[in-house]
């Protein structure tokens, strides 16, 4: 695990100076050959920059492990580099989507030629790029990264596909047509990083169907009902869980092998992780409501 760890930070490092050479020269070239697509691009590849950066350091924090302060320790640094990285590549994408148009109404010459050299090196870095990350484990954070990653080698293709149309016919409107297409795409794939991310964050149920799991905990000898469930997600790995239950009137040790029962079973049935479960034995709820009837008639 720890390997594994320091192979993704190297990854992470590759993959940023990659990133730091690959959109001056985008940007350089499309201000000098009046690409609106290779300029978008460049501006594309300046956030991952800002992102592979950001995904590095959740990647070193979430590898530190839990203390008084933390108990759950760091894992969720990286939910949130991915939901920093996809919402930015969300602002980006109507950035560029907002352009494009402009840029419909708005053409201008364009030197081919300079954009084609340009964006052949940029898709050559961006398919090393995009080889290093997808060695990875893939978790959601270096999915995240991956994907701007995707994004910038797809842009590359078809700023390619249009450097040449323009050189060959002066197709001027394929390039603002080109970061259109690209740009709607990035968004499209970036959203449901963004919508897991978020999920994570707001402690949203994984997808786990509570009625079924209170089903299954009824079944369980001695428990007459269950409630106060929640459940959520410290990351995309790790599911936990916790719930009351009802139960009979039992002996202390009839009532922690019951517990521990009803656990096996949740584990055993559902992609969760960790199990919580607070008894609540009958004849001790008897004699708390006899009590503060008690208490109320003094």
């Amino acid at each position: 695990m720890k390997h594994e760890h320091n192979m993704n930070n190297r990854r992470y490092l590759i993959s940023t100076i990659m990133n730091i050479i690959i959109p001056v020269a985008e940007l350089m070239g499309g201000l000098i050959s009046g690409s609106l697509a290779l300029v978008s691009d460049a501006i594309h590849n300046l956030t991952d920059v800002v992102s592979l950066v950001i995904a590095w350091m959740a990647q070193l924090i979430s590898g530190r492990g839990m203390n008084a302060k933390n108990t759950f320790g760091y894992r969720r640094a990286q939910i949130i580099a991915a939901f920093v990285n996809s919402t930015f590549m969300i602002m980006v994408s109507l950035f560029l989507i907002f352009e494009s148009i402009k840029g419909f109404f708005n053409p201008h010459p364009i030197q081919g030629n300079l954009m084609l050299i340009i964006s052949v090196i940029g898709l050559i870095a961006n398919v090393i790029t995009g080889m290093v990350l997808a060695q990875g484990e893939g978790n959601l954070n270096q999915r995240a990264a991956l994907l701007h990653v995707i994004g910038d080698a797809l842009s590359s293709v078809g700023v390619i596909f249009a450097a040449v149309m323009i050189t060959w016919v002066n197709w001027l409107w394929l390039d603002p047509l080109i970061t259109l297409v690209v740009a709607i795409y990035i968004m499209h794939e970036t959203w449901s990083v963004l919508k897991e991310a978020t999920n994570i964050l707001m402690e949203s149920n994984p997808n786990v169907d509570l009625n079924d799991v209170r089903k299954l905990i009824l079944e369980c000898p001695y428990v007459k009902g269950a409630h106060h469930f929640h459940i959520w997600q410290i990351d995309e790995d790790q599911t936990l869980l916790t719930f009351h239950v009802t139960m009979e009137n039992q002996p202390l040790i009839q009532v922690e092998q019951s517990i521990h029962e009803i656990q096996q079973v949740i584990l055993e049935n559902y992609q969760i992780d960790h199990v919580t479960v607070q008894p609540e034995v009958d004849h001790l709820n008897d004699q708390i409501v006899d009590l503060n009837e008690c208490q109320s008639e003094n």
